[in-house]
C-alpha cells in the first residue's frame, strides 16, 4: 500500500513539474466547455491577475474547464524563447481539445494567434489587452474577435489639472517595450483627433535600461510640473543585462521624485503614483469573457461580434503620496475618487 501511494506521489509531482515548466495553472470547474487563457506576461503582474479574474467572473455560472498559460514576455523577451514557448502552448491547446482561446496582450497575438490559430480550423479566439493597430494582426478575422486596449491619457491629464490647478505641463515616460510603443502611438493619435490636451506635453520618451530611465526622470524633473510614469517593466540593468523588477524601479521613483506623478494602469495603485485615471485589467478581462460567453454559449461566430474598446477609467488618489509631497487636497476630490490609498 505504501509503495503504491509513493508511486502515485512521484507521478503526481512529475506531472506538476511538467506543467509548471509551461507556466500553466488549472481551473477546478469541469464542464462541457474547454478554454485556455494565454497571458503574454507573468502571473506575478497585477494586470495579469486582474484580467484573469475578469474573464472568470464573466463566465461565472457556465460550466468550463480552463488552463492558464504564461508566455512571460517581460522577463524573457527574446523572439526565440517566445516562439518556443508559444509552440509548446499550442501543442497543449491541441492535445486538450480547447474550444476557445483568450489571448491576452500583444505578444500572444504575435507568437501564438497569428501563426497558429487565426483563420485556422480549431479553437475560436478572443483577444484582449491589444495595443497595436488591429490591422497589424489581420484582425478582425473569421475566428477572432476581442477587446482593444486604450489608456486614459486625456482624462488623466484633466484629472491632474483639476486636482492641482497650478500644474500646466507633463512629461510621459515609458520603457522601450513594443507595447509601450503602441501606447505612445495612441497618445499621438488622441492628440491629433481630440486636439490640445489639458496639460502641455513637453516630453514623450522611452528608455531601454534602468540607467536611461533614471536619467530621463532627472532630466524632466525640473522641467515639467507632472511626471506621467507609464510602463517600466522591461528596463534592463546595464551592468547585468537583466530586467530590473518594476517594484525596484518604483522604489527608486518614490525616493527621487518630488513632483506629482500620474499613472494609467492597475499597478499604479501599488507603486506610489499620486493619482490617475486607470485602465482596468478587470474590465479588459470581463469584456473578453462576455465575448467568450457569446461564442461558446450563444454560438455566435467571432466574425459577427464587433471589436470592443475599454471605456471605464478608475479614478484613484494616493493620500500617502500627497502627504509625502506636501499636497493638501480638498475633501470633495477625495470623496470623488473611486480608489483612495491611505
Amino acid at each position: 500500500m505504501f509503495s503504491l501511494l509513493k508511486s502515485f506521489i512521484i507521478l503526481f509531482c512529475f506531472v506538476v513539474s511538467c506543467l509548471s515548466g509551461l507556466g500553466v495553472a488549472h481551473g477546478v470547474a469541469a464542464g462541457p466547455y474547454r478554454i485556455a487563457i494565454v497571458h503574454s506576461y507573468g502571473e506575478e503582474y497585477v494586470w495579469t491577475k486582474n484580467i484573469t479574474e475578469g474573464i472568470l467572473e464573466a463566465l461565472r455560472g457556465v460550466e468550463v474547464s480552463y488552463d492558464i498559460y504564461y508566455l512571460d514576455a517581460k522577463n524573457n523577451p527574446s523572439p526565440e524563447f517566445l516562439r518556443k514557448r508559444s509552440l509548446e502552448i499550442f501543442d497543449k491547446i491541441v492535445q486538450n481539445n480547447v474550444q476557445l482561446v483568450v489571448a491576452v496582450d500583444d505578444p500572444a497575438q504575435v507568437y501564438l494567434v497569428v501563426p497558429y490559430l487565426k483563420d485556422k480550423d480549431g479553437p475560436k479566439v478572443v483577444f484582449c489587452g491589444v495595443n497595436a493597430p488591429l490591422s497589424q494582426y489581420g484582425y478582425p478575422s473569421v475566428n477572432v474577435t476581442g477587446v482593444q486596449e486604450r489608456w486614459h491619457f486625456r482624462e488623466g491629464f484633466a484629472l491632474m489639472a483639476k486636482f492641482l490647478p497650478w500644474v500646466k505641463s507633463v512629461a510621459v515616460l515609458v520603457d522601450s517595450s513594443e507595447s509601450a510603443g503602441y501606447v505612445l502611438a495612441d497618445l499621438q493619435r488622441e492628440r491629433e483627433v481630440g486636439g490640445v490636451f489639458p496639460l502641455e506635453v513637453l516630453g514623450v520618451e522611452q528608455a531601454s535600461t534602468f540607467q536611461q530611465w533614471q536619467s530621463l526622470v532627472r532630466h524632466y524633473h525640473d522641467r515639467v510640473d507632472v511626471l506621467a510614469l507609464g510602463l517600466y517593466h522591461s528596463l534592463k540593468d546595464e551592468n547585468t543585462n537583466k530586467v530590473v523588477p518594476p517594484e525596484l524601479v518604483s522604489d527608486w521613483n518614490n525616493s527621487n521624485v518630488t513632483k506629482p506623478t500620474l499613472g494609467f494602469t492597475d499597478f499604479s495603485k501599488d507603486h506610489g503614483h499620486l493619482a490617475g485615471v486607470l485602465e482596468s485589467g478587470h474590465e479588459q478581462g470581463f469584456l473578453a469573457g462576455k465575448l467568450a460567453y457569446q461564442v461558446l454559449v450563444d454560438k455566435i461566430a467571432p466574425a459577427s461580434l464587433p471589436i470592443q474598446l475599454n471605456q471605464r477609467g478608475i479614478v484613484f488618489l494616493n493620500l500617502k503620496t500627497a502627504a509625502r509631497l506636501g499636497i493638501n487636497l480638498p475633501y470633495e476630490f477625495i470623496e470623488a475618487s473611486e480608489v483612495v490609498i491611505q
